[in-house]
């Protein structure tokens, strides 16, 4: 049988996305007009100024704001397919260091976790719909993906998964026991079960999202499964 490699960038669960709205001249420190994406990455704008974190800035610093992201104009699918992406400051990102973002144009949105190891790196897909320019409006709006792009670059084995397209039957091989776990693309949980292999010969056609943690050391692997 023909094995597949796993792939070093994968999406993780929980398809879709949201969008947030910072209204004109509202209050940058309230948690409403912050968009807290993570524990240590919370965007917003003051008046009249470009975007920071709100986690640990109280106001945008050229060069330097939002603290622990940079910026891409592109796609998370883009760096799927092996496509080395521009990222910079949000300042210096779009070309005219205008400390503001192109309207309706596929960004990519990088968070580094406030480290320099790439290994714990995400990635979110994010367009921007509005920017409130002069005075001391500070309003803006965006569409982001809910789920980032993880990047995994630290796997010690080869780990394969076979056969994909399938019919029946997948196998995840690497010589360990997993907590294996079947997703349909809305994030719905369909199949839950433990070993190294796992039946979709009920599931319908569609592309699904198989979660495999292992358990002795609770890493989990995600993949993209086709059911033929």
């Amino acid at each position: 049988m023909k094995k597949l490699l796993l792939i070093l960038f994968v999406p993780m669960l929980g398809i879709g996305q949201i969008t947030f709205t910072k209204n004109n001249n509202t209050d940058a420190t309230l948690e409403q007009n912050q968009d807290r994406i993570t524990s240590t990455v919370w965007l917003t704008r003051g008046s009249g100024g470009a975007l920071y974190n709100a986690q640990n800035e109280s106001s945008y610093t050229p060069g330097t704001s939002p603290t622990h992201t940079e910026w891409a104009i592109g796609t998370t699918e883009q760096i799927q397919n092996g496509v080395a992406l521009n990222f910079d400051s949000f300042r210096d990102f779009n070309g005219d260091t205008k400390n503001r973002p192109p309207l309706n144009t596929d960004l990519v949105l990088k968070l580094t976790n406030g480290t320099s190891d790439t290994s714990d790196d995400t990635f979110y897909d994010i367009k921007f719909l509005s920017w409130s320019q002069g005075g001391s409006l500070g309003g803006f709006s965006y569409q982001r993906a809910t789920s980032p792009l993880l990047s995994i670059d630290d796997i010690s084995n080869t780990i394969t998964i076979y056969p994909n397209p399938t019919t029946s039957v997948v196998y995840v091989e690497g010589g360990k026991d997993y907590a294996i776990e079947v997703f349909d693309i809305l994030g719905n949980k369909v199949m839950q079960q433990t070993g190294n292999a796992v039946d979709m010969t009920h599931l319908a056609r569609a592309t699904y999202i198989m979660k495999a943690t292992e358990i002795s050391n609770n890493k989990s692997l995600i993949y993209k499964v086709v059911k033929k």
